[in-house]
């Protein structure tokens, strides 16, 4: 019985199809997890190491007047997901429970926003001109590993 030429070539076309399938399946679950913003803290002190010292000495007083308020930010992103998760499960289900969790993330986020926005401001009012145009090219670092 006389072999196709084209059975001859199926099984090695087959086998490579599959391995870079599997290969692209493997890279889709194995997606590195996207890191957080950096902390405020950090990144003061990464603006503040790019800036002359006199400014950089205006931006952390800035920041370390509105200290208390940065407080008060959630510490651990995880917490606002077992909360969501915990709002979802709940029977009967509570919609306004799940609301009102986003609702207070979102306060959470602007009051965050607001004072980090407020100490930037004041600061960029006292800084020179150098040290505004500095600030300006500020760009934040890769995160580490």
């Amino acid at each position: 019985m006389a072999e196709h030429p084209i059975l001859r070539w199926l099984l090695p076309v087959s086998l490579t199809v599959n391995a870079f399938l599997g290969g692209l399946m493997v890279s889709q679950w194995q997606k590195p997890a996207v890191p957080p913003p950096p902390r405020p803290e950090r990144m003061i002190e990464e603006m503040a190491e790019t800036l002359p010292a006199a400014d950089a000495a205006i931006l952390r007083q800035s920041f370390g007047a509105r200290t208390a308020k940065l407080e008060h930010r959630p510490r651990n992103p995880e917490e606002m997901f077992l909360k969501i998760g915990a709002a979802l499960k709940t029977e009967p289900f509570d919609p306004l429970a799940l609301a009102a969790i986003f609702r207070d993330g979102r306060k959470s986020r602007d009051a965050m926003d607001d004072t980090i926005e407020g100490a930037l401001v004041d600061a960029a009012t006292k800084m020179s001109a150098e040290g505004r145009h500095k600030l300006a090219d500020w760009h934040p670092r890769p995160p580490r590993d």
